[in-house]
Parts: structure tokens; C-alpha cells; sequence
């Protein structure tokens, strides 16, 4: 069984190659996408950080938060790897996730849970209000609503809620034309060869229905599944989001909290197999920790 690690960064070098070391491995294959505004990456250093995996860069996007430009990225980490071959399993990472156990114990689950779906959604039977409104409404000015620009941030934002106020006194609704169930949950996933043809086949559909939505690309996997068969196949952990994809995320101490090394314990403990999300302005220590721990497993 041959896995795709499929990994959007933007930041952080070091926790980046921390984690590439810690997946190398010849049944693993690696793409990365490197966010445009991240200038001062250095490609021909990390072409030589693993040794036993494959590392393939993608053509690079300048992705924003909040805008399709995050669903765009994941499609084209997808599609460029499904490309190349067809792997058992597809794995969407951060930069700044780090692995909490090894490459066998990840590799032995996922061959005795074969054509399993590790999805996890926020609610498996209905959807809040606030998180239809990311689609139900067209969501403009997204881009520059987080400038670093003050006076641009200000304008942006009050462009952004003159339109949302707007469609709402002309009762605008973007969802009435779908017969589809809206569902929300991590994008972080592990998914079968089967489910990312299956989701690139739909491409027309999400760029129509997502474009211009808010935050979606926690909206659009979901979605496409849960109105497909593949919901059929998801592992059965629909009580506990982070088992269901076996990432330890914590989003009751942060949006989502960042670890340290007071944390080294419960995420081993977790029962996981990845962790975010990570910082060095943070604490190094956890970073380090768990990269000696891993080596000497």
C-alpha cells in the first residue's frame, strides 16, 4: 500500500522539515504546495530533506483565508498526485503538523481498515445557520478583509458587510437551486483513491456552488460525501472528530491551540497519528521532543 502525503504550507521551515524527515519513507510519496507569498523558500534544500520518499512540488497558488483559494490548493494537491499513481490512501497535512507515531504503526491501521473514509463532520444530522450563510450568500472582498494594511483592512470590511447586508434585504439565496445536504467538518482527511476521483469529478460542481462562499473548504469535501456513497464508508467514530481522522486538534483551548512541550504526554497518549498544529514562536521543545521520540521508535 503506497500513501500520498499531500502537505499546504506557508510558513515555518523548520517544523515543515521536521515533519518531512518523519514521513520519509519508500511506501510514501510527498507533494507539497508552497504558498506564492512565501518568497524565501528554499526549493533545492528541501529536495533533499527525505532520502526514501518521492518529493514532488505543485505549481504554487497564493492562497488567502477564507477564499476558495483553499479549496483550490487541496483539488490541486489531489489531482497531482492521483496523476502520478494511484495510491491506497491520500493524506492532507499543514506545514505545521507534526506525526506522533510511526511510519509502520500508520501504514499496518490503515492496510486493516482498507476502503475506509477518515472524514470527520462537525454534525452527521443537520447544520447550523451560521454555517449555511458561508454559502447562501456571495461572500466578496475576502481576500484583503485580513490586510496587513489597516486602512485596507477597514474598507474591505465594510465593503464586505454593505454586500452581506444587501443580499440579506433582497433575500438572496444561493442554496435554493441545490438539492444537495450541506455538511461541515476538518479538511484534514485521509481519503481512498476511489473518493479523490470521485471528488475531482465533481470539480465543476464545487468551483460553481464554492467559489464565492466563506470558509468553505470546510464545507465542500463534507458535502460532496455525505450526498454520495462514500458516506457509507466512513470509520466508525462519529463521536469523536479527531479519531475519526486521527488527528489530535484541540479547539477548546485554542482556534485551533497551539502545543508545547507541557502537552508532549496527552499527545502521545492520543491515540493519533498527527497532531496540529505546532509553532516555533510558541515552543520549539514540543517540536523537538517528538521528533527524538519518533526517531528512536
Amino acid at each position: 500500500m503506497k500513501h500520498a502525503y499531500l502537505i499546504m504550507a506557508h510558513n515555518e521551515p523548520y517544523i515543515l522539515e521536521k515533519l518531512l524527515r518523519l514521513i520519509d519513507d519508500q511506501r510514501n510519496d510527498i507533494y507539497l504546495h508552497i504558498d506564492k507569498k512565501w518568497k524565501s523558500f528554499d526549493f533545492d534544500y528541501f529536495k533533499n530533506v527525505v532520502q526514501k520518499s518521492n518529493i514532488y512540488f505543485t505549481k504554487r497558488l497564493d492562497v488567502r483565508w477564507g477564499t476558495y483559494s483553499q479549496i483550490e490548493c487541496e483539488l490541486l494537491l489531489f489531482e497531482t498526485a492521483s496523476k502520478k499513481e494511484k495510491y491506497s490512501y491520500y493524506h492532507v497535512l499543514s506545514g505545521v503538523d507534526m506525526p506522533l507515531t510511526s511510519q509502520n504503526v500508520i501504514h499496518n491501521y490503515f492496510e486493516n481498515n482498507c476502503g475506509k473514509e477518515f472524514i470527520c463532520f462537525d454534525y452527521h444530522d443537520k447544520i447550523l445557520p451560521s454555517v449555511l450563510d458561508r454559502i447562501k450568500y456571495y461572500h466578496f472582498f475576502i481576500k484583503n478583509r485580513r490586510s496587513s494594511k489597516k486602512i485596507t483592512k477597514k474598507i474591505y470590511g465594510l465593503l464586505y458587510k454593505l454586500c452581506l447586508k444587501t443580499q440579506k434585504i433582497f433575500k438572496v439565496n444561493r442554496l435554493k437551486k441545490t438539492e444537495l445536504s450541506i455538511r461541515k467538518g476538518a479538511n484534514w482527511v485521509s481519503i481512498t483513491d476511489d473518493l479523490v476521483q470521485y471528488l475531482l469529478s465533481q470539480k465543476k460542481l464545487i468551483r460553481k456552488m464554492f467559489r464565492h462562499s466563506f470558509c468553505a473548504d470546510e464545507i465542500f469535501l463534507q458535502t460532496i460525501v455525505y450526498n454520495s456513497e462514500y458516506y457509507n464508508h466512513l470509520i466508525s467514530y462519529k463521536d469523536d472528530d479527531n479519531l475519526a481522522i486521527k488527528r489530535y486538534i484541540d479547539w477548546k483551548r485554542g482556534e485551533p491551540y497551539t502545543f508545547s512541550i507541557d502537552d508532549f504526554n496527552e499527545l502521545i497518549n492520543s491515540n493519533c497519528f498527527f497532531a496540529r498544529k505546532f509553532s516555533m514562536s510558541v515552543d520549539k521543545k514540543i517540536i523537538d521532543k517528538l521528533y527524538d521520540y519518533l526517531k528512536g521508535k
